[in-house]
């Protein structure tokens, strides 16, 4: 087998693990998952805001870690403590539906994209501000005492007007309760859905291991002769 061949498999299998891998590294919430929240490693937020580093503890998905930020201003929770999530939803609990330009720029900040990361306690706090103008959380007057915030509004704005954004894609609100029986809401989540994998991923997996095991016969063979 040539070099060519030999790089064509080595690509083949690496994107497949990646691929694989980023899917099932997310967390996937449903009804009866069971989370908690801390502060992010920025430390505590001034005001109480996100982004929070969450973790499942039981229930679908237990064992997995993610990242949120608030979505409804004026609801609370407790650090900590288990949070108990009714629905998965595109809406808040108060039937607020999640916006367009909140997932686009959430998507951004989860993907790591350059010029999205919250690296900074400020840039934290910008963040979270600019996700509650785009909810209708905060007023315009707040919005543009906070320059950071005001661009990444901005930003949102133009990727859905412009069309190179709809929809919500994988974002999705956590419609949390505090106690098991849902009777007392807790603060709304945005959090990154883990997709599913496609059968596509797994065959894209399998012909790249193939490859690499003929690969490896192939050395064997050549070094016998």
């Amino acid at each position: 087998m040539n070099i060519s061949k030999i790089s064509r498999a080595l690509k083949i299998t690496l994107t497949s693990v990646l691929l694989l891998g980023s899917q099932l590294a997310a967390a996937q919430f449903d009804t009866g998952s069971v989370i908690n929240l801390n502060w992010s490693s920025l430390g505590s937020q001034s005001g109480g805001n996100g982004a929070f580093s969450g973790s499942i503890v039981s229930g679908p998905g237990a064992g997995t870690s993610f990242v949120s930020f608030c979505l409804e201003k004026f609801e609370t929770f407790n650090l900590n403590s288990n949070l108990f999530v009714k629905n998965v939803s595109t809406t808040t609990t108060t039937a607020d539906p999640l916006s367009a330009e909140t997932a686009w720029l959430f998507s951004q900040y989860s993907n790591n994209a350059v010029g999205y990361t919250a690296t900074t306690n400020s840039k934290n706090l910008s963040m979270q501000n600019a996700f509650w103008f785009l909810e209708g959380e905060i007023t315009q007057s707040v919005l543009n005492a906070d320059t950071q915030a005001k661009n990444w509004v901005t930003a949102a704005q133009t990727a859905v007007t412009s069309g190179a954004w709809s929809g919500v894609g994988n974002v999705r609100v956590l419609n949390l309760y505090k106690d098991v029986n849902y009777g007392t809401a807790a603060q709304d989540q945005l959090v990154m859905l883990a997709p599913v994998p496609e059968p596509e991923t797994y065959a894209m997996l399998l012909a790249g291991l193939g490859m690499m095991g003929a690969v490896v016969r192939k050395r064997k063979q050549t070094r016998q002769l």
